[in-house]
């Protein structure tokens, strides 16, 4: 068990257990910005569950060295896998904000999905893996979701047939409420684009085992639509 220590900022070291040195970034980050000398107190997560109360051992701007003091697994370790498959949206803005706050608020992964009304034809892994990181450590957590490259839907539909609930957000007849949804440990949902999904790709979704949900009876952004089940699925604990 990590001891209570006072945090003012997360650090992010993926591979600590080989490798005690900081990136450039984060290096700059506690020696010039924190001004922390040798000896001072900083917490590192490797990203999968670890959090580790480090010593500052050569505060290098460039490269700044560190000493594990004390280290703890599954680290605040979420009682529920949520996982969210979702559209890229036409202003990159959009779901870059998506990406930051369901990590803030807590999500196992982000499928992006290629769909008929699915605008941009690729998007910016490495910027997205960036904001994630920094959603991570702005929030404190031990654990990078998993984020995945644009696929096409009917190809996600094919390759994660794993999960043992599946739930589109669609007003339908037949969709039920998320507030009264009960919800298992682990959960997939699907967001649909600007302009929703085609009535082909619902069809798709149904056969494939994805039940009808509303997330409210009002017309939702993608990005809102994606933070909204995100919040509602973790309070729901």
């Amino acid at each position: 068990m990590v001891s209570k220590t006072k945090i003012d900022f997360l650090f992010y070291c993926p591979d600590i257990e080989k490798n005690r040195c900081l990136d450039l970034a984060d290096s700059m980050h506690v020696a010039k910005v924190l001004r922390k000398k040798q000896g001072d107190i900083i917490q590192i997560t490797d990203g999968v569950g670890g959090w580790y109360r480090c010593a500052v051992s050569d505060p290098n701007p460039k490269a700044c060295k560190f000493e594990i003091l004390e280290e703890q697994k599954e680290y605040n370790k979420a009682k529920r896998e949520i996982y969210i498959a979702i559209c890229p949206t036409k202003n990159a803005d959009r779901i870059e904000y998506f990406i930051e706050k369901s990590i803030e608020i807590g999500v196992s992964g982000i499928f992006f999905l290629k769909t008929q009304n699915t605008y941009p034809k690729k998007i910016n892994n490495e910027r997205f893996r960036k904001i994630a990181i920094s959603a991570m450590k702005q929030s404190l957590k031990a654990y990078l979701p998993f984020l995945s490259e644009l696929i096409l839907f009917s190809d996600f539909l094919k390759k994660h047939s794993e999960f043992e609930q599946k739930v589109i957000a669609h007003l339908a007849n037949d969709a039920e409420d998320i507030i009264s949804l009960d919800i298992k440990d682990k959960i997939l949902v699907l967001i649909g684009p600007e302009g929703d999904f085609s009535t082909s790709e619902i069809q798709m979704a149904k056969e494939s085992g994805f039940k009808n949900i509303t997330l409210g009876q009002n017309r939702l952004r993608t990005e809102t639509a994606g933070v909204l089940a995100a919040s509602i699925l973790n309070l729901k604990l």
